[in-house]
């Protein structure tokens, strides 16, 4: 969405490629798809989100959703717009981005998509659910029901039917049926969302079965990352655990190799991420060290073909974040020091290089870093941790920090009821006046 590119629009709609794109105003959206008879697609994405940035600028800038563009009307919708409050309380996130299909009569939700697709998965989904509302009349398949299911769970805060509709929906998924592989990423998640230990030994099992039938696209890395997220539910020597973990390398490390996966460039770097971390625990630093030179190669060269600043500072998270791994903070500096005068109204540049200038222990350079980030923010969910950032760079250099703490617990009570996190409200709370 044009919003979270960080350009002005002056225009309810917006054109990303062969898509004209509503910018939040959901009313607008729902009321075209009522009168054009067609079902309403929602982008919830973020600013500091760097694969709802790759999903805006790469994705759904492609030719290759012009066969979809006209089958239903596309609404983008910024997460940290405090207009958006109610709209993100009506349809709670798991997952940054989140896609949704939604009948536009009733707004029941047709399809989910969690995280980054490919061209080709991304089309199909849209396909799927233009198509599932062109026969809204007539019974849904067994599986696409159960899967229906366990979105209006979501959605309604009950977890665990919503896992229970997903393992419905794999059960009745045929061999070979293009909708599975998204369905074991719906699944593997609602059972991370659980936080149970019953919940994550049945996502690691989940993984250990299905791995292999995850197609060859993103779906691949977000798969391994939510199964990963399940497993630290349990302790690391589970054997379980432990072989998931040689599987995930085995599993990425084929995918990676191949130059001709449906993967963009965002999508390599989170499959790189993922691998690092897992080479970590293994203990396997040197190979870490690796794949972290080669996922900082694919991102620089992604940049260096981006067609402007803009474009190139979709990359900006990871890079920051592999130059720190790599104990290379000058490059990080050098980089976000430039895209900040590049990009002076976006916030994500200065509070970037605040948390550089902090691992350099440069506090008054911090400082006034964080702050350049803070006055130019709104009140969402990124705030929270651009303050918490504030705090860790006040206390380091022992000033005061019960101000940002307050402000801090004030903004975390404004977010939508599923963003706020109690368990850091207690925290913030327990902190000394």
């Amino acid at each position: 969405m044009l919003l979270a590119l960080g350009i002005a629009v002056l225009n309810a709609t917006a054109t990303a490629g062969s898509l004209h794109i509503i910018e939040d105003d959901y009313p607008a959206a729902l009321a075209q798809a009522k009168q054009q008879h067609k079902p309403l697609f929602i982008d919830f994405g973020a600013s500091w989100c760097h694969t709802c940035l790759s999903m805006q600028r790469t994705v759904m800038r492609d030719p290759g959703l012009r066969p979809v563009a006209s089958k239903v009307v596309w609404l983008g919708i910024d997460t940290e717009a405090e207009r958006n409050k109610a709209l993100i309380d009506k349809f709670p996130l798991d997952v940054w981005p989140t896609f949704l299909i939604l009948n536009p009569a009733d707004e029941t939700v047709i399809a989910r998509w969690l995280g980054a697709a490919s061209v080709s998965d991304f089309r199909d989904f849209v396909r799927h659910g233009a198509e599932a509302y062109e026969a809204r009349r007539k019974p849904p398949s067994p599986a696409a029901a159960a899967q229906r299911l366990g979105d209006e769970a979501r959605l309604r805060g009950d977890l665990p039917a919503s896992a229970a509709a997903y393992a419905r929906a794999l059960e009745l998924s045929k061999p070979g049926d293009g909708q599975r592989p998204p369905r074991l990423a719906l699944y593997a998640n609602a059972l991370r969302k659980l936080h149970t230990p019953e919940s994550a030994r049945t996502c690691v099992k989940l993984a250990l079965d299905e791995i292999d039938q995850t197609g060859d696209s993103a779906i691949v890395t977000d798969f391994i990352s939510f199964a990963s997220s399940c497993a630290a539910g349990l302790p690391k020597s589970d054997p379980e655990v432990v072989r998931l973990r040689v599987n995930s390398i085995q599993r990425l490390s084929v995918l990676l190799a191949r130059s001709d996966a449906p993967l963009s460039a965002d999508d390599r770097s989170d499959g790189y991420a993922t691998m690092i971390e897992l080479l970590d625990e293994t203990g396997r630093h040197g190979d870490a060290l690796t794949f972290a030179r080669k996922r900082i190669a694919v991102l620089e060269e992604a940049a260096a073909k981006a067609s402007d600043p803009t474009q190139a500072s979709t990359y900006d998270p990871h890079r920051t974040e592999t130059y720190l791994y790599l104990q290379e903070p000058e490059k990080a500096e050098k980089l976000l020091a430039t895209r900040e005068k590049e990009m002076p109204a976006d916030y994500n540049p200065p509070a970037r290089l605040a948390r550089v200038l902090l691992e350099e222990h440069r506090l008054p350079e911090a400082e006034a870093a964080v702050d350049r980030a803070l006055s130019k923010m709104t009140r969402g969910k990124r705030r929270v941790g651009i303050l918490d950032l504030k705090a860790r760079i006040l206390a380091a250099a022992d000033k005061p920090t019960q101000s940002v703490v307050r402000e801090e617990l004030e903004v975390i009570r404004s977010l939508p009821n599923f963003q706020r996190d109690p368990e850091t409200e207690a925290k913030l709370q327990a902190q000394p006046k």
